[in-house]
């Protein structure tokens, strides 16, 4: 029987999890890096082919992780806007001398959106415009959207259903009847049914492309007249998913 070999993919990620079962049928031991419980949660079970580490790395436990697995490749599959995260896992595959993969995901068409730098940006384009904004980028970074005028009224956060993103909300002083804690992605219609019962008039949100749902909140913004703020993706090259897959299974020695 073929040996397996062994793969780290970082990310909990759709195109993570996808992956993940791509390489099911395969002789490959896969360890897969989700930073929190949620991501956890999404997840099959533990086996021989599957094991799971839960928790945020810095570059130094990545390198003693990559060096004590063994791993004949890593794949990076975090979400786009982990830049920092995937800094450190290029520079630890780097260090441990493993071959090191970006799985890109495909960037959107944000049509009629302003595209801004940051969530600063964001955050003072909204101080200039009228109306209520759903945030939808994450519990991560939400310190400057209190800097708006207001915003204890103005602004509705659209969060994941975990303990510690609503927590966050909360601290940072949002009312909780202004919390939307579901797990996406949504569609165009859910997507439309919520800013028309919030009356939000402008949307921000990051390109998360088509596995995050991005082009259902476009379209729905569009529909309703709301005003579409899209926060840049970072700048970085790398693999598809089916390039992804392809190296990995040539890795494997299965002819593709």
């Amino acid at each position: 029987m073929q040996a397996m070999k062994k793969i780290l993919i970082f990310g909990g990620t759709s195109e993570g999890r996808r992956l993940l079962q791509a390489l099911t049928p395969y002789p490959a031991a896969v360890t897969l890096c989700v930073a929190g419980a949620y991501g956890h949660a999404l997840l099959p079970a533990e086996s021989e082919k599957l094991r799971i580490c839960v928790g945020r790395l810095n570059a130094e436990q990545m390198v003693a992780l990559i060096r004590r697995g063994n791993f004949s490749c890593i794949v990076d599959a975090t979400h786009p806007y982990a830049a920092a995260a995937s800094v450190n896992i290029k520079a630890a595959a780097s260090a441990a001398q493993v071959p090191y993969w970006r799985l890109l995901r495909e960037k959107s068409d944000t049509g009629a959106g302003i595209i801004v730098p940051s969530l600063r940006a964001a955050a003072e384009l909204i101080g200039d415009l009228q109306g209520a904004a759903l945030i939808t980028t994450g519990s991560k970074e939400l310190t400057v959207f209190t800097k708006v005028p207001g915003f204890k009224k103005r602004l509705y956060l659209r969060v994941l259903p975990a303990v510690e993103s609503i927590r966050a909300c909360l601290a940072l002083g949002f009312p909780a009847r202004h919390l939307i804690a579901m797990q996406g992605p949504f569609s165009r219609e859910l997507n439309k049914a919520l800013l028309q019962q919030f009356n939000i008039r402008i949307l921000v949100t990051k390109d998360s492309g088509l596995a995050g749902g991005f082009p259902a909140k476009k379209e729905a913004a569009r529909e309703l007249g709301v005003q579409l703020i899209v926060l840049r993706r970072p700048q970085e090259t790398g693999l598809s998913y089916e390039e992804t897959v392809t190296k990995i299974l040539e890795l494997l020695g299965v002819d593709t």
